[in-house]
């Protein structure tokens, strides 16, 4: 595509050069720079100008004063916003041609993909997953680097997705994802609001800053899109949507698990083998049988059903796609064995998640509540002593371990969680293995054990290594070798 033909419609500062050139690629990392790419060099990105010019880039879009011999240099004003718009023209506006369903929100996004994945299957679609597990699409599973890939690699996903047949797109949406312009250019036809609560403080400066995210995807996004039927999904359980403003012509409908909402619980139970709900879909009774745990799977449920509702699912196909979701991977997953020990490994790493989970535990445990976790390094530090505090009121024994320290001394954050427990008795093991080891040496039939923190994540990052661990793999080892 020609140069000009990607720009055209882009805010624009300055143009230097001829604009008819061809472009084969168009990417922000120097390193994957190839013959004819056209680059974007934001801040500290215009150092790497040079190794693009190497690499064979022809033009150059950037933010900020630029020399080198390209065909053409084009200056902007906000460059992220300009890769989005660009990376959609260049790859044929991908998002247009598929049923595209954004869901943001601190907890509950990776679970409520899996189980719309699961409808649409049900329902005979072909459905691409982008999350913070995996990419999925055509019976291709890609391992996810972020929840929400960079706008131009997003862009390459969608192409794939809509060229082998994809159908529908189920996609997480970080609130990083937003601020950063990754999913400019995206037409959305629904977007799902889950919840907000403490989360990626070390990157937003505040509450209202997070919060001022995620509303981007309705109150901009959504709003922006070229699709004629939009819709907002809400969970008005949440008091943070009052500060959502969303008008004509997005469509807003509601769920909620605790009143009256398009989606709602009519009847219900929990145990500590799944969920038994009766939903009511504007007016219309859908009994379902589920293995997810918790109620706030059942407001993942519900987000999931109204979102399947809205793409024209019929409800009987809803139910056969939310009963086939045996789990999702390190979201409350069950570690089976024979030793009458109910373990879970869980993703929870936030204070509400961890009190979401510990709660639940808590009420459905037939024996004693025994929890493994530890904070991120590198990360918001405040949440550390609320998580011990939270742990500490609630389960009946606590080893405080190591997450992915990453180039924080573990022993330090051990100390600041530690400060949260108020002089309540905790066992500390910096050594995540051994930790898990003691959790599985203490349990006796019937009681609970969580390893909480990185569910499904395969490796933990000390200093600047990364090495391979798995929560599940660690607590199935355990549970065959423990006495």
């Amino acid at each position: 595509m020609k140069l000009g033909e990607i720009i055209r419609g882009i805010d624009k500062i300055s143009i230097h050069g001829d604009t008819s050139v061809e472009i084969t690629d168009i990417t922000k990392d120097s390193r994957s720079v190839s013959e004819g790419s056209l680059f974007f060099a934001a801040g500290t990105g215009r150092a790497f100008i040079d190794d693009a010019l190497r690499r064979g880039a022809r033009a150059v879009v950037t933010d900020g004063p630029t020399e080198g011999p390209f065909a053409c240099i084009v200056r902007v004003g906000n460059i992220a916003k300009a890769l989005g718009q660009a990376a959609s023209k260049f790859h044929g506006h991908p998002s247009r041609k598929m049923h595209v369903t954004g869901i943001t929100g601190t907890n509950g996004k990776t679970t409520t993909t899996y189980l719309m994945e699961s409808i649409l299957k049900a329902a005979g679609k072909r459905p691409g997953v982008i999350g913070t597990i995996s990419h999925r699409f055509g019976g291709r599973i890609v391992k996810a680097e972020n929840t929400t890939p960079g706008a131009s690699e997003i862009n390459r996903l969608l192409d794939d997705m809509a060229r082998s047949g994809t159908t529908h797109v189920v996609m997480e949406v970080s609130s990083h994802a937003l601020d950063q312009c990754r999913v400019e250019g995206i037409d959305f036809d629904t977007a799902v609001f889950t919840n907000l609560t403490h989360d990626h403080l070390d990157y937003h400066r505040d509450f209202d800053s997070y919060r001022a995210a995620k509303k981007l995807l309705f109150e901009d996004y959504l709003m922006r899109s070229r699709k004629k039927k939009r819709c907002a999904i809400m969970n008005i359980d949440d008091p943070s949507i009052r500060e959502f403003a969303i008008g004509q012509p997005v469509k807003t409908l509601s769920y909620s698990i605790k009143g009256f909402a398009d989606a709602c619980l009519s009847d219900w139970s929990e145990g500590i083998h799944g969920l038994t709900l009766t939903i009511s879909l504007q007016g219309k009774k859908i009994p379902i049988a589920s293995p997810l745990i918790g109620m706030f799977n059942a407001s993942n449920i519900l987000a999931a059903t109204l979102s399947g509702h809205v793409a024209g699912i019929p409800h009987s196909v809803i139910r056969e796609g939310v009963e086939r979701l045996d789990g999702v991977p390190g979201r409350l997953e069950r570690v089976k064995n024979d030793r009458g020990i109910f373990a879970f490994v869980d993703y929870a790493h936030t204070p509400d998640a961890l009190a979401s989970v510990l709660t639940l535990l808590g009420r459905l445990k037939k024996g004693r509540l025994i929890v493994v976790f530890g904070c991120g390094g590198n990360r918001d530090t405040t949440k550390r002593p609320v998580m011990g505090a939270i742990a500490s009121s609630i389960a009946d024994h606590v080893i405080v371990t190591s997450d992915n320290p990453r180039g924080e001394d573990p022993l330090r954050i051990i100390d600041d969680i530690s400060k949260g427990f108020d002089g309540k008795p905790f066992k500390a093991i910096e050594n995540r293995r051994e930790a898990i080891l003691e959790s599985i040496r203490m349990a006796r039939q019937d009681d609970v054990v969580l390893v909480a923190g990185k569910g499904h994540e395969d490796y933990q990052i000390i200093g600047d290594r990364t090495f391979h661990f798995s929560d599940r793999e660690v607590i199935e080892e355990f549970l065959n070798v423990a006495t």
